[in-house]
This record gives C-alpha cells, sequence and structure tokens, in this order.
C-alpha cells in the first residue's frame, strides 16, 4: 500500500489509464448489436460470454452445453473463464460493453505490471520512473496486442498481461522472506490460470521458471529460500485455480487434441525465419485490416513487435551488462528460438521431452517471451546508465552509441535498398503495393531509429534536470507512437449477430429436440449453434470429446450411419450438397437460400428410442468399424463397451416409445413404455459426470456406440431422468475454497505489525 501512496506512482497508473481509455475510444461504449473485432471474438469469446451471462442470470451455471458436439462440459473448456473475476464484467454489464472493458482493464493491467516490475527490479529508484513508464507502454501496446485485437483472442492478451505480475510477486516474497508473501503471491498466478487460455500458461510457466531459477543462481545464501518461495506460491496459484483446473484436466483426458496430438500438429503456425524482420518492421508483410497481409494466413501469431526503443534498449544493455542484462537476453533468445518451431531444433526437443508441448500448438507465441524481456530489459538498460555518473556516461557511450546508431541505420537503410531490388527483380510489374508497403516500413523504423536514438543519448547525457525531462516527455510520446502506430487501427467494431446459416437453421428447426449436421461450414462459424439454441453434432473449440469427434469423422459423408447414432436429422451447409442426394439413404433438400442449403437425412433415427438387442464390443476402434458393416442395423441394435445387466431378448409385436418429456442444458426426462425390457439410447455425449435414475432410483450408466448414453429399463412404463452432476466441480472448488481461507490467514498475519 506504501507504493500507491508514491505519487509517482500514482501518476503512472493515471497515465497509463488515461492512455487505455484512448486507445479503445469508441470500442467503450458499443452500440447494441455490436462488439469488439476478431474473428473469435465474433464466433467464439462473445458465445461463451454470452452463454455463462445467460446462465447466471437465470440463477446456475452452464456446467453443460447440448448444442455442440453433440454434448459438451462448457465450463472445463481451456479458452472460458467464468471463474476469472474480470470476465464477470460481461455478466454485469451487456456482453459486448463488458467485453471491452474487459480489454480495457488488461491493457491497463499489463502497463502497470510492467512498469512495477521494471521498478521493483532497479529498487524503485527515482531514476526508474520514466524507463518503467516505457516499459509499460512497448509491453503493454505491443504486436502481442496488436495481433489479439485482430483476432479477438482477449483471453490470450489476458493471460499474458499477468505474467510481469507474476515475476513482480515472486521477487518480493523472496525479498521479504516471509512464508505468508509466497502465500500472497500465489493470487496473481491463479489470476492468471483462470485467465481463460491455458494453453498459453505453457509460456508464463517458463517464463516464470527461468526467473526462479535467475533468482537461485544470484541468490547465494538465500537459495533454499528461493526454492521455498517459489514453491509455496506454485502450490498456492494451482490451488487457487483448481476449480477450474480440475475439469480441465478431465477434459483433456477426453480431449481429441491429446488423442491425436503429434510434431505436425503441435508446430502449427511456427515463426518463419523471415519474419523475424517484423521485429523491427511489424508491417512488412502488410497487416490484415487496411493494406492486406500476404504471408503465412496467421498474423495473430505472428505479432511480436516490441517498439524500436525496445530494440535500443538491447544496445545500451550490452555496453554494461550485468547477470539481469544475460538474463534477459537469454530470455529473448530462447523465446525466439522456440518460436521457429518446425524450422528450429529446440521445439522439436521440447515436444520430445516435455508432455505439455504435446497439448498446444503454435510456437509462434512462444516469441511473447522475446517481447517480455526486451521491454522489461528497455527499462532495465535506462535505468542502469543513469545511476552512472554523467562524465562516465558520457565518456562510455559517445563512440558506441555513435557507431551502433550508424551501423543499426546503414543496415536498415541498406535492407530498405536490398528488398526494393530484388522486389522489382522477381515482380517486374508488381511493384505498387507490397514494395512500397515495406519501403514506408523501413523508413519509418530509419526515422525512429535516428529520433529515438537521438533522445536517448540527449536523455541521458544533459545535465539540466529540465531538459532531461522534456527529452524523457519526448521518448514517452516517440514510444507511444510508435507502438500506436502499429496497434491503433486493431481497435474496431463488428456485428455480434450469428452467421445467417444459424439463424435461418434455427427458425426452421425451432425448439425442436432435432439434431443438426454441419457440412463444409467453416471453423469459426460453427458455435453459433450454441447462441441459437441449435443442437449440433460439431462445434468450434481448442478441445472437443474424443469419443464424438472419433465416430462422427468416421466416414466423411453425412449419409453415414455414425451421423445415425448421434441423431443427426438434417444437414446444413453453405453451399449446395448435390453429390449427397443419390445413393443408399441420400438427403433430400427441404430449404434453401443464398446462405443455406437445408437437408433431411435418408435415415433418422431419435434422439431418445429404445432397442432391443445389443452387441458387446470393448474395443472403441472395432465399435466403430461395425457401427458401418452393411449387417449392421443401428435401427433395432446397440454397440455397448460392457454387458447390459438387463434381459434383452426379441423385440415386442408393439415397438415400445421413448417420449422426451422435457430437456434443458445438463438434464432430461424421459417417459417410456414397452412390454419388454429394453435399452434406452439417448445421442449425447457419454461424459463423465452423468448420473441416471429410472423412477427415482439410481441406475447403472452406459456407453453405447462408444460415444453416447444408454440406461436399461425394465418392461412396463417408466420415467428416466439423467442430470449432469460433475463432482469435479466440489472437489476442484473445495480446495479453491480452503486456499482462499489461506490466502486471508496470511494476508491477515502480513499486516500484522
Amino acid at each position: 500500500m506504501n507504493w500507491l501512496r508514491q505519487r509517482d506512482n500514482q501518476t503512472a497508473l493515471l497515465l497509463f489509464l488515461l492512455l487505455a481509455l484512448l486507445f479503445m475510444n469508441k470500442a467503450l461504449f458499443p452500440p447494441a448489436g455490436q462488439v469488439l473485432g476478431g474473428y473469435d471474438m465474433h464466433g467464439y469469446y462473445t458465445v461463451l460470454h454470452e452463454a455463462v451471462r445467460k446462465a447466471v442470470h437465470e440463477g446456475t451455471l452452464p456446467f453443460w452445453d447440448p448444442y455442440r458436439f453433440d454434448g459438451n462440459p462448457l465450463l472445463a473448456d481451456p479458452q472460458q473463464n467464468a471463474f476469472y473475476p474480470p470476465a464477470w464484467l460481461t455478466i454485469i454489464l451487456p456482453t459486448n460493453v463488458g467485453i471491452s472493458w474487459y480489454m480495457l482493464l488488461h491493457i491497463w493491467l499489463a502497463s502497470v505490471g510492467m512498469y512495477a516490475f521494471v521498478r521493483r527490479m532497479a529498487g524503485n529508484s527515482q531514476e526508474s520512473w520514466l524507463p518503467g513508464l516505457l516499459a509499460g507502454v512497448a509491453f503493454a501496446y505491443s504486436g502481442l496486442l496488436a495481433g489479439r485485437l485482430w483476432a479477438g483472442h482477449s483471453t490470450v492478451y489476458a493471460i499474458d498481461s499477468w505474467l510481469p505480475w507474476l515475476l513482480l510477486a515472486l521477487h518480493w516474497s523472496v525479498q521479504k522472506e516471509r512464508w505468508e508473501t509466497a502465500v500472497l503471491a500465489g493470487l496473481p498466478f491463479a489470476l492468471c490460470i483462470l485467465a481463460g487460455h491455458l494453453p498459453s500458461f505453457l509460456y508464463i510457466g517458463l517464463a516464470w521458471g527461468a526467473f526462479a531459477l535467475y533468482l537461485w543462481v544470484v541468490g547465494n545464501g538465500r537459495r533454499l529460500l528461493v526454492v521455498r518461495q517459489s514453491a509455496i506460491m506454485l502450490i498456492v496459484g494451482l490451488a487457487l485455480a483448481t476449480i477450474q483446473l480440475a475439469p480441465f484436466v478431465q477434459f483433456s483426458l477426453a480431449s481429441s487434441r491429446v488423442a491425436e496430438a503429434d510434431y505436425e500438429f503441435a508446430t502449427d503456425y511456427s515463426l518463419p525465419p523471415a519474419h523475424l524482420i517484423t521485429l523491427i518492421v511489424p508491417e512488412f508483410f502488410g497487416e490484415p485490416t487496411r493494406t492486406g497481409y500476404w504471408s503465412v494466413p496467421t498474423f495473430e501469431e505472428l505479432t511480436y513487435y516490441a517498439g524500436i526503443l525496445a530494440l535500443l534498449g538491447i544496445l545500451l544493455a550490452l555496453r554494461r551488462p550485468n547477470r539481469l542484462t544475460w538474463f534477459y537476453v537469454l530470455l529473448m533468445v530462447g523465446g525466439l528460438w522456440l518460436a521457429l518451431g518446425r524450422y528450429g531444433v529446440l521445439y522439436k526437443f521440447a515436444f520430445d521431452w516435455l508432455p505439455p508441448f504435446r497439448l498446444v500448438r503454435a510456437p509462434g507465441r512462444a516469441a511473447f517471451l522475446f517481447l517480455t524481456a526486451a521491454t522489461a530489459l528497455l527499462g532495465h538498460a535506462l535505468t542502469q546508465w543513469m545511476t552512472v555518473p554523467l562524465a562516465e556516461r558520457r565518456e562510455q557511450l559517445a563512440s558506441y552509441w555513435r557507431w551502433s546508431l550508424s551501423v543499426f541505420g546503414v543496415a536498415l537503410f541498406a535492407a530498405l535498398a536490398a528488398t526494393g531490388a530484388v522486389f522489382m527483380a522477381v515482380h517486374p510489374t508488381d511493384t505498387s503495393g507490397r514494395l512500397w508497403q515495406q519501403i514506408g516500413g523501413y523508413s519509418i523504423a530509419l526515422v525512429m531509429v535516428v529520433v529515438g536514438g537521438s533522445l536517448l543519448w540527449a536523455y541521458l547525457t544533459t545535465p539540466d534536470t529540465r531538459r532531461r525531462r522534456w527529452f524523457g516527455g519526448a521518448l514517452l510520446l516517440l514510444s507511444v507512437a510508435d507502438m500506436w502506430l502499429f496497434s491503433f487501427k486493431m481497435v474496431r467494431l463488428q456485428p455480434m449477430e450469428p452467421d445467417a446459416l444459424w439463424l435461418e437453421t434455427k427458425a426452421m428447426v425451432g425448439d425442436r429436440v432435432e439434431k443438426v449436421l454441419p457440412w463444409a461450414v467453416p471453423e469459426f462459424s460453427q458455435s453459433f449453434s450454441l447462441s441459437t439454441e441449435v443442437y449440433s453434432i460439431f462445434g468450434y473449440a481448442s478441445m472437443q470429446p474424443e469419443d464424438t469427434i472419433a465416430l462422427a469423422s468416421s466416414v466423411p459423408d453425412p449419409r453415414s450411419s455414425a451421423y445415425d447414432v448421434l441423431g443427426a436429422a438434417y444437414v446444413v451447409s453453405p453451399v449446395p450438397l448435390d453429390q449427397f442426394t443419390e445413393g443408399e439413404r441420400p438427403l433430400t433438400l427441404v430449404e434453401q437460400s443464398s446462405n443455406a442449403w437445408i437437408y433431411r437425412r435418408g435415415r433418422v433415427l431419435p434422439v431418445a428410442r429404445l432397442v432391443y438387442a445389443a452387441e458387446v464390443i470393448p474395443d472403441a476402434e472395432t465399435a466403430v468399424a461395425r457401427v458401418h458393416q452393411p449387417d449392421f442395423d443401428p435401427v433395432t441394435t446397440a454397440i455397448v463397451d460392457t454387458a447390459p445387466t438387463c434381459s434383452l431378448g426379441a423385440a415386442p409385436p408393439t415397438p415400445g416409445t421413448a417420449e422426451i418429456v422435457e430437456t434443458k442444458a445438463g438434464y432430461w426426462r424421459i417417459q417410456t413404455q414397452s412390454t419388454a425390457p429394453a435399452l434406452l439410447l439417448l445421442a449425447e455425449n457419454a461424459y463423465p459426470g452423468w448420473q441416471v435414475t429410472v423412477d427415482g432410483t439410481a441406475a447403472e450408466g452406459l456407453k453405447a456406440y462408444t460415444a453416447v448414453r444408454a440406461v436399461c429399463v425394465p418392461a412396463g412404463e417408466h420415467v428416466v431422468e439423467w442430470q449432469f452432476e460433475p463432482t469435479i466441480y466440489w472437489f476442484g472448488g473445495g480446495i479453491t475454497l480452503v486456499t482462499l481461507l489461506a490466502l486471508f490467514v496470511a494476508l491477515i498475519r502480513y499486516r500484522k505489525p
């Protein structure tokens, strides 16, 4: 709290808030029907936020999503953040407004966090104030923000914004040498995990672990203390976040991503070596909002511009390096080396020997380590130089700085000329677009180097305090201009209405419990089944239920028997599917517009139905293969993994009935009537946590066709109820609650005189 009472820190906090407000500008209060731009924001995150908001306003939590993947554990999704306090803005405020303020908060948190970390590593000296501001601006408005705004990856930016706070908390707890501070340091650790993009935590954890190792190396007689504080912080952070981590771990064990992980998948979105130029010229390959983007089609995964001042900070630091300097340099090199992915060897080693790397992809995101270290090093280098006596500072910098800037500038000019020559040689008739974009980028970089280098020299060597403040202010303005020139254009609004295909499908299906099979529907559109409440076989998410996906993808034909047992009644597509309107069980067109072709499948099995025969096939691959064999009839026979307890026999002369009396997310009530014992099949994902009763008495749930639920029902009339009761949340929530109490106790003890 003493830190907040210091006027220079209060000024910094207000300045960062003002910058964030100006940056977000018109997006802070988007009109109804508009939301912060980004394809993932439109087709994924907004959908998740709205689902959570609706459920909470109805007095519950959306543990189960019945509308994607034939049923899906929504709150176990590693990219949702219902348990993350800042995300509650989207519950309290209208969703679109809440999303904008959520981003505003994290831009502010990122800038303040880096500022505070730089100042702490400098002992909170007065000389670290401006360096902290420059580092905060460079970190918060970097290419990370530009890419995430373009893509709509709000949770990725949120989790990354916590990294400076994690490093700050660890350093603070080690300096205080008290176990209570280590417990309190676990709070930002937990918030980082709860922020909602767990795959990104891999690189956060790497940076935090590297910093802990650095503190251990330089700790001398305090190495055991570093180990103790780090361990307590880690345990408390994980325990606080268990309410989210426990369901995630359970889901990951049943995820198709884990099942299919291979090196090719893991190294999707690697950073091509040519893209290292974007660390100097961020728009060398264009940008997607105005000029177009013409490189690897993943702009957001390859964008980690830290600013020209950060690059000049590296030159400053290497003139007088110390141990912290080398830590930052190693982190930068390691981050970029990992980011190369399949273009380098380090990621292959990590994939082979470190299991977490099998759960994620997009190695380009490791460049975030470069961005973090480069911006922190800018603050560190400037602060270090300001502690050197003025005369010595001038003597050591004069020749070095002049030659460094000259080499940097000449290299930029030579690269500019070479780019133009090569481009015109390769594309002699097409030089007006891309060439001028690249020349413009080099020119801006060259101007920034000259102006930034001159201002840094003036700031570091002027003896007059008042003039130095003016130069410092000019450096801050230059940093804002440099970063905003790249990232400001990414702040944009877009419609938040679901795609027309889903609106038309909903209009046709209505509230009937009939499932649709999206075919050739763009990936980023498939989660609109959740917002329109259309039961869909597929969806869009980072992790998908393995059993459902394996069965649904077993034969790539919408007439497949796999879709019969999954309950698909309709096929929806943005293009005609004439190739499937003939042959056995052909599709029949029922509606058509410019946005959607909707077909009725040739064989439609009810979502809830009775069968009187079962084949026991424990092996999943064999069972899926059996579904497609010509002599197998899914209308009359189920495939189960274990023998049912009911005595199944010949089907009665009059088939039984299974009527869905009531259904909502996580609950089904079905009334059955049959003159013989039967197996009730429910075409919904057989995920752990589902409990079933027959006439109020607990019954044994079975898995049918490797993916859907089943239960034995005796002859006569019965009421069967399925309830999703994921006890994993009680387990995780209990650990989180106990840890919160420990956190409160630690705070009380720390504050006691």
